[in-house]
């Protein structure tokens, strides 16, 4: 039975990203010069269009974060200590562990050793970030404690700040593959840390100017066109 507070849209998701990564291999095959020439639009190692379109995407997430919720942390001692143990001790290491069967053996019959190496790469850039948009979607679906989901998210964003680095340079040098330092640290800072103020900021903002319930009836409501639109874009 479909939740009546989820969109007609929404509820099929899945069929739009699956029609955007269908369109996405079209353009990429009839447009290949023109696509090698956004590819090229990039300030220090960040390409300008997908990084806009990462912020459009998780600028909703990042301004729903309360960072003081943090302070009852210790009511949710059990369920962060799961989520941080899958997260951070499980996760990027299993998915490396994954990347390299498929891609360096299962699948070394259809791609080259270069090819093979950059999508292992990708997967443990992929496997040592949490997906933390994602959370609030199923912590709403499954009707889940709204107050743990804050403090869990904004637990693993910090962490994100601190771990994501090391440990992609841990398992990429385990692998033989090397990214620079100045690269993952530009990424991280694009992409994290300047949403993740960005966020803060407008929710602190917002919330003391019009009220919590302005901001979260009405603000980021609105917000969630753009970010699902971003998503969609972004997967093209």
């Amino acid at each position: 039975m479909s939740n009546p507070g989820i969109s007609f849209f929404e509820r099929h998701l899945t069929w739009w990203v699956l029609l955007c990564i269908a369109i996405g291999i079209g353009v990429g095959a009839a447009g290949g010069n023109a696509i090698r020439q956004i590819a090229g639009w990039e300030i220090a190692h960040v390409n300008i269009p997908v990084a806009i379109l990462i912020w459009l995407m998780i600028f909703p997430m990042m301004a729903s974060i309360d960072f003081q919720s943090l302070r009852d942390w210790r009511q949710h001692i059990r369920g962060l200590s799961l989520t941080v143990t899958v997260n951070w001790l499980i996760k990027p290491f299993s998915m490396a562990f994954f990347a390299w069967i498929f891609f360096d053996h299962l699948y070394s019959a259809w791609i080259t050793p270069e090819e093979a190496d950059q999508f292992i790469a990708g997967a443990i850039l992929l496997g040592a970030a949490p997906c933390t948009a994602m959370v609030f979607v199923w912590s709403y679906l499954s009707k889940g404690d709204p107050n743990y989901t804050l403090v869990q998210v904004s637990v693993n964003d910090l962490i994100l700040l601190v771990l994501f680095i090391p440990i992609v340079q841990l398992l990429l040098g385990i692998t033989g593959i090397r990214i620079p330092f100045d690269v993952l640290a530009t990424s991280v800072v694009a992409f994290v840390v300047i949403p993740l103020a960005a966020g803060y900021l407008a929710n602190r903002w917002l919330i003391r100017t019009r009220g919590r319930e302005w901001f979260t009836e009405r603000f980021l409501p609105r917000l969630k066109p753009f970010s699902i639109s971003a998503l969609l874009v972004t997967l093209v």
